[in-house]
């Protein structure tokens, strides 16, 4: 995966520590990463139900396995 680096203009007082902003920021923008690629794939959530009606499991094995996939609980 190809990635980039980016320079971020923040005018930032001398007495704020730069590690710990700059820490705060990476942090911050990796989780923005990761919700975006997440919502990529909900794209195709009726994937998460193929199949439901062919199975062999209970109404209520297969909501619980939707809600699982649906909400990571």
């Amino acid at each position: 995966m190809e990635t980039r680096t980016i320079n971020v203009h923040v005018s930032v007082p001398r007495s704020y520590r730069l590690d710990l902003l700059e820490q705060q920021l990476t942090a911050y923008a990796e989780q923005l990463i990761v919700q975006a690629k997440a919502e990529r794939k909900r794209k195709h959530r009726h994937e998460a139900l193929c199949g439901i009606f062919s199975s062999e499991s209970s109404e209520e094995e297969l909501i619980e396995d939707y809600l699982k996939d649906k909400y990571q609980l």
